[in-house]
């Protein structure tokens, strides 16, 4: 809830990866919270960013990189 005086934050920008953009929706609904819960969710959202980037996306591969398989006779 806003005060007076206090400055209205932006939502946080869609990046198109639902668990990025979760970690920062969560972060910055904290921000209005005591401090102890804007750590707590500082660390969440470092963690969850921190597990995104070290997993990769899984790709489908393109028509133009597919394999033929074996010949079925």
């Amino acid at each position: 809830m806003d005060q007076p005086g206090t400055p209205t934050r932006p939502d946080p920008p869609s990046t198109g990866d639902r668990s990025v953009d979760e970690a920062l929706s969560t972060f910055a609904r904290s921000l209005d919270g005591p401090p102890a819960e804007q750590v707590e969710a500082a660390v969440e959202a470092h963690r969850a960013l921190q597990a995104r980037l070290t997993t990769p996306v899984p790709t489908s591969a393109s028509p133009a990189d597919a394999r033929p398989g074996p010949s079925r006779r």
